[in-house]
């Protein structure tokens, strides 16, 4: 079982996302990608942050947080 953490989930009717990578994968520069409109997400080539609508996602709703 593979577990992502890197992921955000966006609104629906966002079509267009913007990465510049993070504190947990480090800066990179700033691009744009397109959702897929088959199932709702795409992930960044630079840094792998997932970018999901929020009807798509399967996950958990509460996360506990790590000691």
């Amino acid at each position: 079982m593979s577990r992502v953490f890197n992921i955000a989930l966006i609104d629906d009717d966002k079509r267009i996302v913007e990465c510049s990578g993070d504190s947990k994968t480090g800066a990179h520069p700033k691009i744009y990608l397109n959702v897929r409109e088959e199932d709702g997400k795409i992930e960044c080539y630079y840094c792998g942050k997932s970018f999901i609508w929020k009807s798509h996602f399967k996950g958990k709703k509460t996360f506990k947080k790590r000691k």
